[in-house]
Formats: structure tokens, sequence, C-alpha cells
């Protein structure tokens, strides 16, 4: 895998998905996302914001599978190749910024013409919610032992002349590696909803000692 750091132009930043579309830039010729289940490779790439600031240039860390190329109207500041080999039992710190959800049935799907699905998405609120969407999220993974959340502002975006926002949280702590195939899966397929806004990358690092 492929760590990345990139700044996106401010015209590019105020909707979130522009900053999903700018980042592809950097990977001519990938294919578009096509997997139909959590548990097959994802294609592309997963990316967090690092800083956005009103006029000014959105910091962002990416992850992909290939190397990004340089692009006009980006800086690409550095990549970098990761290996992640954990072993079981070890111990981890962990960083992830996500959308905690549940599914719940849709009471209102006879007012929302062309909708199929009578399940709907709502946010976890709770901090004790949002950390038990996380310990179950990796549950037979690894256990987290210390977590912290951090709570975002809404996060509000346009897609295809709709309107919404999602609800995210930043989650800090220390884990211990109970399958490390299956964490490696996480690593490179991201947890939770809300990918393409920035949400689901999963890093973790060695304790200092």
């Amino acid at each position: 895998m492929i760590l990345s750091r990139a700044e996106i132009p401010w015209s590019e930043t105020r909707n979130p998905y522009d900053m999903h579309r700018a980042i592809w830039r950097l990977f001519p010729g990938e294919a578009a996302e096509s997997r139909r289940t959590q548990d097959q490779p994802r294609q592309g790439f997963l990316f967090r914001v690092e800083q956005h600031r009103a006029g000014r240039s959105a910091q962002v860390l990416i992850q992909s599978r290939r190397m990004p190329q340089p692009e006009a109207s980006m800086n690409l500041i550095g990549s970098r190749e990761i290996d992640p080999q954990p072993s079981q039992g070890q111990r981890l710190a962990f960083i992830l910024t996500a959308n905690p959800i549940k599914t719940i049935k849709d009471r209102q799907i006879d007012s929302k013409p062309g909708k199929t699905r009578d399940t709907c998405r709502v946010p976890l609120i709770t901090e004790e919610t949002q950390r038990s969407w996380l310990i179950q999220r990796l549950k037979d993974v690894a256990e987290v032992e210390v977590v912290s959340v951090t709570p975002h502002p809404p996060l509000y975006f346009r897609k295809a002349n709709r309107g919404g926002k999602v609800l995210c949280a930043t989650f800090e702590g220390l884990l211990t590696v109970l399958d490390p195939k299956a964490l490696v899966a996480r690593l490179e397929n991201g947890l939770g909803p809300a990918k393409s806004l920035g949400c689901g990358l999963l890093l973790v690092r060695r304790i200092t000692p």
C-alpha cells in the first residue's frame, strides 16, 4: 500500500464529493469502485482530511494500492510504501475517522418515489453507541483496549443536485491484534460508510516503549 499527503485547492474543497473527485485525478486510468461486498478487495483509495480551513487548501492523507501521479492543480507533497505486518497478540495504536451508523426500517418509504429498499441509515450520536459501533466492527479482528472519541461538526455535501449530511467522529486508542490477516484486510478496505467523504481510513502504528 502507498500512503501519500497532498493539498487540494480551496475551490475544490467546499463540497466533500469534489475533494474525492480531485483525488481521483492523481490516479489516471484507475477503474471506478466495483466491488459488491465489504469482503472484496477495495479499488481506488481511502483518504482523510487532515486540515481544512476556509479560503485555504485542504491537506489530505491518502492510502492507495497504486503510486499517485503528479497533477497540475494539486500539490502532491510526498508518498511512501507501507507494509503492515501485525502479529497475533501485538498491541498497536490506531486512529480512524469514521461515520458510525445503524440500519433501521424506513417507515417513510411510501413517500419516497423510486426508492426500492425498505431500510435507511441513521447516525449514531452518543459516544457510547459510537464506541460500541467500533468494537463491533473490529469483533474477532482486534480487541479495543482504550479509545477516545472526538465528534465532528456535521459534514454537508451535495451529490447529483441533492444535499445531505453525515456525522463523523475520530477514534484514537490502543488495540490488541486477534486476527492479523483480517486486520490487514480492514486496513486495506477501510471501515464503515461515507468513504468518498473522507471516512473509513484506519491506520495503526507500533507503540513506542
